[in-house]
C-alpha cells in the first residue's frame, strides 16, 4: 500500500493529541490505472480537512466497500471471519492504528482487549475496523505529514510538496457518493486480475 513519497505539511492547524481518530470516507478507483484507493479523513475537531489516500488491492477495496454499505454475505468472507476470530479469541477489538512502515508504505496495528497488538497491512486493518466499528487512528505528526487538505490548497497547478498527485486528485473530489459506490461494485464484478496494478 503506497503512501505519498516523503514528508509534507499540508495544513498548519494544531493537533495536540498523540493519536487522531480517522473515519473512512469511501473507496475510489483511480483512472487510467484502475487502482483502488481508500480515502480517510480526520474525525476530530481541527482535523476534518486532513485527508489520507491509501492505495490498496481490489479484494481489500471490495471488502471495505461492502462493510461501509452494511452488506452481510450469506457465508463469512475472509475479513468477516478474521473480525469474528479477533473479537472472540482476542476478547474484542479496541482500535486500529494506521502508520507509515517506511517512506512509501502504510501498515496497520490491531489492538485487542486481551492486551495483544497484531501487525497487519493497513488495508486489512481498516477492513476489520469498519466491521468491528472500532476506532481508526493515526499519529498526529504522521497525519500532518501525509495528508492533503483540499480546502486550503491554492488553485492553479501548485500542489503540496511531497504529496503524490494521485492523493491530491482523489481527496479533491470530496466524499464518495452512492453512484460512485455502485460504479465501483460494477467495476469489480466485471474486472479481471489484469485490470489492476498491484502495489
Amino acid at each position: 500500500m503506497r503512501a505519498p513519497p516523503g514528508p509534507a505539511r499540508a495544513y498548519t492547524g494544531r493537533v495536540s493529541r498523540a493519536q487522531v481518530q480517522l473515519e473512512v470516507v469511501g473507496v475510489r478507483v483511480e483512472l487510467p490505472s484502475n487502482q483502488p484507493v481508500l480515502i480517510l479523513r480526520g474525525a476530530e475537531p481541527e482535523t476534518e480537512n486532513f485527508h489520507v489516500a491509501v492505495v490498496v488491492g481490489p479484494a481489500e477495496a471490495a471488502a471495505v466497500a461492502r462493510a461501509l454499505q452494511g452488506e452481510v454475505p450469506p457465508r463469512p468472507l475472509t475479513h468477516d471471519l478474521l473480525t469474528t476470530v479477533l473479537e472472540d479469541l482476542g476478547q474484542g477489538i479496541i482500535s486500529v492504528e494506521v502508520r507509515l512502515l517506511d517512506a512509501s508504505t502504510y501498515a496497520g496495528s490491531i489492538r485487542l482487549n486481551s492486551g495483544r497488538t497484531i501487525d497487519a497491512r493497513a488495508s486489512d486493518a481498516i477492513a476489520v475496523a469498519v466491521r468491528a466499528h472500532c476506532r481508526i487512528t493515526m499519529d498526529a505528526e504522521t497525519l500532518r505529514a501525509v495528508s492533503v487538505t483540499p480546502r486550503y490548497r491554492s488553485g492553479g497547478t501548485s500542489r503540496t510538496p511531497g504529496v503524490s498527485p494521485e492523493a491530491e486528485q482523489v481527496t479533491a473530489k470530496g466524499p464518495i457518493s452512492e453512484d460512485e459506490i455502485r460504479e465501483f461494485q460494477k467495476f469489480l464484478s466485471d474486472a479481471g486480475p489484469e485490470d489492476f496494478d498491484r502495489s
